[in-house]
């Protein structure tokens, strides 16, 4: 008997430490388990928070985040999309006053006051100007009252009525009928439909058959132009 509870205290330890270890093992496992859950749970709800925030952005939160970079792309979207403007004002309406642009400007109304453009300039057949007018390039089908100059070309319809001086620096081109003088350092054409009452000063003249010419024309060179300016007059 005695070698038999020997050999049970022996067997004991080993059989106790053999079921702690089968514990430790199920915890272990269980734990892992655990810990691969949480992370996967986690994981999950990230990738779902952050295909959400990228569908949704949050605009003010990223112009915060990064001002400069989102200011820029901003900028280089509105360029793109912003087209080219153009000012137009219709028939029937009246202004009052100057009126001034930068852009490309089309008129049919009334305008009772001087007109300004860098760009083009249309008058259109019902346009009525009591001013005067410069452009860079003007095409007239209406009537205007007041000197017109423009940097580079000019043109009067068959419908094209100015009733004072037109200077322009390259090229003038009349249909129409002109009160005044012609000034141009470049190119004069007249065509069989107009008429012009006035003096002429230009370096070429084109001249169509069946146009008329009531005045002074006087052909020079730009430069004997500025010689003439330059030399004193004899009292």
């Amino acid at each position: 008997m005695a070698q038999d509870d020997v050999k049970k205290a022996k067997n004991a330890p080993l059989e106790l430490d053999f079921e702690a270890d089968e514990e430790l093992e199920k915890m272990e496992k269980a734990g892992k388990k655990g810990l691969l859950g949480r992370f996967n749970s986690r994981f999950n709800d990230k990738l779902q928070n952050s295909r959400g925030q990228d569908r949704h952005r949050d605009a003010v939160a990223e112009m915060t985040s990064s001002p400069s970079a989102n200011a820029d792309d901003l900028a280089m979207r509105r360029a793109r999309t912003v087209s080219t403007q153009r000012m137009i004002i219709p028939e029937g309406v009246i202004i009052e006053g100057s009126l001034s642009s930068a852009s490309d400007t089309e008129i049919g109304g009334r305008i009772e006051g001087n007109i300004t453009i860098e760009g083009r300039l249309l008058l259109g057949p019902s346009a009525l100007i009591s001013g005067n007018v410069r452009a860079g390039t003007c095409k007239i089908e209406g009537l205007v009252e007041g000197k017109v100059e423009c940097s580079e070309d000019l043109e009067l319809g068959p419908s094209g009525r100015l009733n004072a001086d037109i200077l322009a620096g390259k090229r003038i081109f009349i249909a129409g009928q002109v009160y005044g003088n012609i000034t141009t350092p470049g190119v004069l054409s007249l065509a069989a439909s107009s008429k012009v009452n006035g003096d002429i000063r230009t370096r070429s003249l084109l001249m169509e058959e069946g146009a008329a010419l009531n005045g002074q024309c006087v052909m020079r060179a730009p430069s004997q132009q500025k010689n003439e300016a330059k030399t004193p007059k004899k009292k």
